[in-house]
C-alpha cells in the first residue's frame, strides 16, 4: 500500500499542477450554480464565433472563398476571442473573490449571476446580429426582447442602473 502511495507522488510536477488546479477550482467556482454559468457563456462564446464565421462566409461568397480571399483571417478572430477570454477570465477571478469577500454567500452568488447573465446576453445579441447579417430573418424580435432585457440591467451608455 505504501508502494502504491509513493507511485502517486513520484511525478511532482504533475502533484502540484494537480494541488494548484484543485485550489483553483475550488476559489473560482465555489458554489455549481458559478460553474454551470461560466460553462454557458463559453458556449454561447463558441456560437457566436461560429455564427460570425458563418455570416462572413454568407455573405463573401462561401467559407473557401472568404478564407482565400482573407475576409476571416485566424489573427481578426484571434484578437476578439483573446479580448472576450480575457475579461471572461477577469471577471470569473472578481467573481471568486466576492464569494470570498461577502459575509451572505447569497449576494456574492447574485452578485455571479448577474455579471454572467450580462456576458450572455451580450454574446446572443452578436449572435442574433451575425445570423441577420448572413441573411437570416425573422430575428428582429429576438433581437428587441434580448435589448430590453439588458436594458433592465444596464442604460443607454453601458453603465449599469443604481
Amino acid at each position: 500500500m505504501t508502494e502504491y502511495l509513493k507511485k502517486l507522488f513520484d511525478n511532482k510536477t504533475l502533484t502540484i499542477m494537480s494541488a494548484v488546479g484543485a485550489f483553483l477550482y475550488k476559489f473560482l467556482f465555489p458554489e455549481k450554480q458559478y460553474l454551470y454559468g461560466a460553462l454557458a457563456v463559453l458556449v454561447i462564446m463558441v456560437l457566436d464565433l461560429t455564427t460570425k464565421m458563418y455570416a462572413l462566409s454568407a455573405s463573401n461568397g462561401g467559407l473557401r472563398n472568404s478564407w482565400k480571399n482573407h475576409h476571416i483571417t485566424s489573427s481578426a478572430f484571434f484578437k476578439g476571442t483573446k479580448d472576450k477570454l480575457l475579461v471572461f477570465g477577469i471577471m470569473i477571478i472578481i467573481c471568486g473573490c466576492a464569494y470570498r469577500l461577502t459575509i451572505i454567500d447569497a449576494i456574492a452568488v447574485w452578485f455571479t449571476q448577474l455579471v454572467y447573465t450580462l456576458m450572455f446576453f451580450r454574446d446572443l445579441l452578436s449572435i442574433l446580429e451575425n445570423l441577420r447579417d448572413a441573411g437570416v430573418g425573422g430575428l428582429r424580435i429576438f433581437q428587441k426582447a434580448v435589448k430590453k432585457k439588458m436594458g433592465e440591467y444596464v442604460d443607454e451608455d453601458g453603465e449599469e442602473l443604481k
